[in-house]
């Protein structure tokens, strides 16, 4: 098979979820002998070293860079009228659309893959052009995680969101209704939009990607790991940001007062100011700024946490989390989306007494009950990629 994925960003690296997401998936299909295009969105040329990676995996690869400039943000005020911001800043024009137009009529894609809504202007434009049915991979219900953003939202960052929200719902739905199948990361959200009448819509988890680094069954005793619990992840979208919060202000003042030599780590990408105010001066508690590794930050600490109250789809990394086989706490929307094999192994709490009491509790156990490798495989593995593409032989077929 041969597919065109158009990304809203870059995917690798894979710093986040979001290109978590798209990168593990766009190895698997390659993998499995699936020949890709990637068009993606990226704010500069990747390196030589990223170049290398990727098309190690990507036949074909053209990566459009963000244009600056008043006439730019002129004619994306006028976007405004009928797309929400971050389409806005995707929708591609005159020469460059061109190019792009005659570099995928040229691969002559079987089928064209929005991997997210926000890229969909320019994916649904080229299925309608060249007759190609057209995929959508959902990451959330974004017209409510958008409001959830905006619930979390401060100053500037409120009109931001509101900008975000303009006509988020109508576009979200019409690129659905468009598309042969879209494909969402979570069965809760997937069951929302079948009750709003949707019937081509599909489950298709996360993935997880075994490494030597990611060991299920740890080999370092958990007492000598440096700290006692870890949260790994973005550290300025709106809903994470409240999340640590919380759990700075709320939970770690009762687990020092439990256990005063408690050792904290938060880490994850680009902190706002507010995150690094908290994080000064407090005994106990270490920030990382831009960890190169994810997984070994996992590995450094004996309980996983993720505080983050808000939000729809699936968080990566509860899906991270689990393959580590550390003992997981997490408030309920950590485990939103999952099947329900994966939610048994988290153990969670709402409010911040039991949250402390979670932990401390993990923290004297000898054992936790973590999944094995085959069962995580089954549910988050290659078997999961080999059905989508029988299903999507099918359905291509039927058109």
């Amino acid at each position: 098979m041969k597919m065109t994925i158009v990304a809203m960003e870059i995917p690798y690296p894979p710093i986040h979820g979001g290109r978590v997401d798209v990168w593990r998936r766009v190895k698997m299909l390659a993998e499995q002998g699936t020949e890709i295009q990637l068009i993606c969105w990226s704010r500069e040329m990747p390196d030589a070293e990223s170049l290398k990676v990727i098309h190690q995996y990507v036949k074909d690869f053209y990566p459009i860079i963000y244009k600056r400039g008043l006439d730019v943000y002129i004619r994306r005020l006028f976007d405004l009228f009928s797309y929400p911001l971050e389409v806005t800043s995707r929708i591609v024009r005159g020469e460059e659309w061109k190019q792009i137009l005659d570099l995928v009529r040229s691969f002559q894609p079987d089928v064209i893959f929005s991997d997210h809504i926000h890229s969909g202007w320019v994916a649904s434009r080229l299925s309608k052009a060249l007759d190609k049915p057209m995929i959508v991979r959902s990451h959330d219900i974004e017209h409510l995680h958008y409001r959830y953003y905006l619930q979390c939202a401060k100053g500037h960052k409120k009109l931001v969101r509101l900008l975000s929200l303009n006509h988020l719902e109508a576009y979200e739905k019409s690129l659905f209704k468009q598309s042969l199948a879209f494909y969402d990361i979570s069965k809760d959200d997937l069951k929302f939009w079948q009750k709003q009448g949707f019937d081509n819509g599909y489950f298709l988890p996360p993935l997880i990607e075994f490494s030597p680094e990611t060991q299920h069954k740890n080999e370092n005793n958990s007492a000598q790991k440096p700290y006692d619990v870890v949260f790994l992840g973005n550290l300025n979208s709106e809903n994470n940001v409240a999340g640590v919060t919380w759990f700075i202000e709320d939970v770690f003042p009762i687990l020092k007062v439990r256990s005063p030599n408690i050792k904290v780590l938060i880490a994850g990408s680009n902190p706002v100011p507010k995150i690094k105010t908290i994080c000064e001066n407090k005994e106990g508690l270490d920030l990382k700024i831009n960890p190169p590794s994810a997984m070994t930050i996992y590995q450094s600490g004996r309980v996983l946490i993720d505080p983050v109250a808000t939000g729809s789809g699936v968080s990566i990394k509860s899906i991270d989390m689990l393959a580590i086989g550390q003992p997981i706490i997490s408030r309920p929307k950590g485990l939103s989306g999952l099947p329900e094999a994966a939610r048994q192994y988290f153990r969670v709490a709402s409010d911040a007494p039991s949250f402390a009491d979670e932990i401390l509790n993990c923290l004297v156990e000898e054992q936790s009950n973590t999944p094995d490798r085959a069962l995580l495989e089954s549910l988050f593995g290659y078997p999961v990629i080999e059905n989508f593409l029988s299903q999507l032989n099918s359905l291509l077929k039927q058109h």
